[in-house]
């Protein structure tokens, strides 16, 4: 082990793992199961959730942040987020974020910053979220994919965002994660 000068303690024991086998594919995941073997010899097996790339952008318009209210069928409610989707076997980042911008709320135009590129749930899952500003684009009518319904569209001030972070109230991963970014970083990447 190696101490960190945050006090981290890293393992430096290497791991090996098999090609995934897969035990479901599906049309946006599919299920795999890995035998990850360490050096020492023990073998164990893992399941993983394989997802792959996704973008999540963080609108801003007119200094307001634009979430979307939409029903989630893993978790059985609809929650407030900040537009999201998959990227595209090959799609440039950049390219699928105004996409999925676009589709989910008919914002186009102005520019996308990275604001950071997070992994969201790495203990069973790959999915990597890279999360973008948008600024001084122009609010048109949403088009979204079929199955996918946005209930609604809000305009909140960084305030109003702030006060639902701490009741609880917006508390999807990648939109505080995103949202926090902004308010940290935001007037730095103009």
């Amino acid at each position: 082990m190696r101490a960190f000068p945050e006090g981290v303690l890293v393992s430096e024991t290497k791991k090996t793992r098999n090609e995934d086998r897969i035990i479901y594919a599906g049309k946006r995941i599919s299920l795999s199961v890995q035998q990850i073997r360490d050096q020492s010899g023990k073998t164990r097996t893992h399941e993983s959730v394989l997802f792959g790339e996704g973008v999540a952008i963080v609108p801003v318009i007119e200094s307001k942040i634009l979430l979307i209210r939409q029903y989630r069928p893993s978790i059985g409610q609809s929650i407030v987020e900040i537009p999201a989707g998959k990227v595209e076997q090959g799609e440039d980042l950049r390219v699928a974020a105004a996409r999925e911008l676009e589709e989910e709320t008919g914002l186009s135009g102005g520019t996308l910053s990275l604001l950071a590129s997070i992994w969201t749930t790495p203990g069973f899952c790959n999915e990597r979220i890279h999360l973008y500003l948008s600024e001084g684009g122009v609010l048109e009518n949403s088009h979204p994919d079929d199955g996918e319904e946005i209930e609604e569209v809000l305009l909140l001030t960084p305030d109003e965002v702030w006060k639902r972070i701490q009741d609880g109230s917006l508390n999807d991963a990648k939109t505080v994660a995103g949202i926090l970014l902004y308010l940290r970083l935001g007037s730095r990447l103009s």
